[in-house]
């Protein structure tokens, strides 16, 4: 039976939460970008004069292209721009505004407005044509006679566009399906680590379940009771039946393994008789720990009563600390939750060979840590931790 979450819909839902930020930013350009794109897809209104050529004194076949170097020669653009494109780029006036249609063979020019505004689009194409017109006309004699056949008048409304209402819920949909392609592409590239079954999936060595690491600052360690998933990673390792945890973790991970060695230590001082070894720093928290612990929390521990060994925690990367008797260690990996599959190979191909034993813990950073956690959390820490007492 797979975890919660070893599936594609649950690594999808951790990817939205890992890579929240990136999909609200997908629905944000979605809802943003599909008004403009809507409107600037919008068809303009195209109103048409007709000019035809009642005397022609050239060639037919260099009618169009003559026409088209006068409508281009900037009087139809200077025309236009005085009268209706204020703040508009000159170049842009022609074809963007106004254009000219000259069929080949023909003796008529087609001048073409182009506006939202269909009553506008009709003024523009009625100017220009009237410039083209004086334009036409002014050689005389050896080009030809030209007159209006037909003003332009206003076209029927363009079919209305999809109003700002649809647009942003159909942009939001958008933006959503973007979000969950840019997610689904990071997670096939990172293929990241979730849960106990994904471990063991990439790389053949057992998780023993995820734990929330409380946020704290600097140097402080909170009891055990603080991190949700400390207990059930606790009764795997006792059953494991060797007297030497070491734990170990990537370098960068470093400030959440010394918060899980001095609550996992914490933890399991109430059930095991326990040394502690490690930076003086995290000592000290472990002693701290262990002195707060009420006679009453000893006196539940079995191994007491039955002369277990003492159980040995030994936080450390260092090499020289990492050697202990094979047979006797069991290695733990401290890696954080997500972190892709070769990374987490890597990892336990550097720390975890030559030991007995070798597991994973995945930690996750949580909620910050309550500020009477060392004072007001005894009662809520005892009923937790009192589950450790039930692993044989």
């Amino acid at each position: 039976m797979k975890e919660p979450g070893h599936d594609a819909v649950g690594v999808l839902r951790w990817g939205i939460r890992r890579y929240r930020w990136l999909f609200l930013a997908c629905l944000l350009l979605g809802a943003v970008a599909a008004p403009y794109a809507a409107s600037t897809l919008d068809k303009p209104a195209d109103a048409e004069a007709l000019i035809i050529a009642q005397r022609l004194d050239m060639s037919l076949t260099a009618l169009p292209r003559y026409g088209e170097v006068l409508f281009d020669n900037g009087q139809v653009a200077q025309a236009v721009a005085a009268k209706f494109k204020d703040g508009t780029a000159f170049k842009d006036i022609v074809p963007n505004h106004v254009s000219l249609v000259a069929d080949q063979d023909s003796i008529v020019f087609h001048v073409v407005g182009h506006d939202p505004d269909p009553k506008t689009a009709a003024d523009i194409a009625n100017t220009a044509a009237a410039t083209f017109l004086t334009a036409l006309n002014a050689p005389g004699v050896g080009v030809g006679a030209f007159t209006l056949l037909r003003p332009a008048t206003p076209p029927p409304a363009p079919a209305g566009h999809m109003s700002k209402a649809l647009t942003v819920p159909v942009g939001i949909i958008t933006g959503g399906v973007l979000g969950l392609a840019a997610v689904s592409l990071l997670l096939a590239g990172r293929r990241p680590v979730i849960d106990s079954g994904s471990v063991e999936e990439a790389t053949g060595v057992p998780g023993l379940g995820t734990v929330t690491v409380p946020r704290t600052r600097r140097g402080e360690f909170p009891p055990p009771d603080q991190f949700p998933g400390l207990v059930p990673a606790c009764r795997r390792l006792l059953r494991l039946k060797t007297p030497t945890i070491v734990v170990v973790s990537p370098s960068r991970e470093e400030r959440l393994r010394a918060q899980v060695s001095v609550a996992l230590a914490a933890a399991l001082t109430r059930v095991r008789p326990l040394q502690f070894t490690g930076p003086k720093e995290l000592r000290g928290a472990v002693a701290e720990q262990q002195a707060a612990l009420r006679p009453d929390d000893l006196q539940r521990n079995p191994s007491e009563v039955n002369a277990v060994p003492t159980l040995t925690v030994i936080d450390s990367n260092d090499p020289l600390d990492l050697v202990q008797p094979p047979d006797l260690t069991a290695a733990v990996l401290v890696a954080r939750e997500g972190i892709s599959s070769s990374a987490l190979r890597a990892a336990v191909v550097e720390h975890l060979g030559g030991s007995a034993e070798a597991r994973v813990l995945l930690v996750k950073r949580g909620r910050r840590a309550r500020r009477d956690a060392r004072s007001g959390s005894a009662s809520a820490e005892n009923s937790r931790v009192e589950e450790l007492s039930l692993r044989q």
